[in-house]
């Protein structure tokens, strides 16, 4: 199965950010100027909010995408009962019985999409918030990964909320590597995963 649009547009960009902040060639020692260390910096929280609005982006279309079929054929996918359960438990109410009415529908997409509009990391618990009520669960995920995803948004939030003077240099090779090497295999195995709900 082929990758979506949206996850060639993910690493597109993500190859761009390479290019514009990133040295062409990584120093073999780990030796950066202070003007590198900052532009390490910024890729790592560009990198981050590129990640955030794919993970956002692909929820929004899965979801959007199970509400349409229901309107062009009136059928009640996977994707849509599942949000609609989710809207009965964030309800304080999972004992109900599914209502399919237009109502009922709409209301379960739209308190959907509004917690997708939300979200701000990439952390377990922020993609779980967006993949679980279109039926994405922990078992569908590697846990390494999902540990790897932690990291990076705690990283993040390091280098974004606090002063420059209280954090180690970011080494521009490493953060590189983790996007490259850790984070965007699991999210073309996502992606593949969601293409298919």
């Amino acid at each position: 199965m082929h990758n979506s649009v949206r996850f060639k547009q993910l690493v597109k960009r993500l190859n761009t950010l390479r290019a514009h902040l990133l040295p062409v060639q990584f120093s073999p020692i780990g030796q950066y100027n202070d003007k590198e260390h900052d532009m390490a910096r910024a890729y790592l929280v560009l990198v981050h909010a590129e990640i955030e609005a794919y993970c956002e982006d692909r929820s929004r279309s899965i979801a959007t995408k199970a509400h349409r079929r229901w309107q062009n054929k009136n059928r009640y996918g996977r994707v849509l009962v599942n949000i609609m359960k989710y809207h009965n438990v964030s309800k304080g109410q999972p004992w109900k019985s599914l209502d399919k009415s237009a109502t009922k529908v709409n209301s379960a997409l739209n308190f959907y999409l509004g917690s997708v509009g939300k979200n701000h990391g990439v952390k377990e618990e922020n993609l779980f918030k967006m993949l679980y009520p279109i039926g994405i669960h922990a078992a569908d995920l590697d846990t390494v990964w999902l540990a790897t995803m932690d990291s990076f948004g705690t990283r993040r939030g390091a280098v974004a909320h606090t002063s420059v003077s209280a954090q180690q240099p970011i080494d521009p090779a490493t953060e590189y590597n983790r996007v490259m090497k850790q984070i965007l295999p699991g999210l073309r195995k996502l992606d593949r995963k969601v293409s298919r709900l």
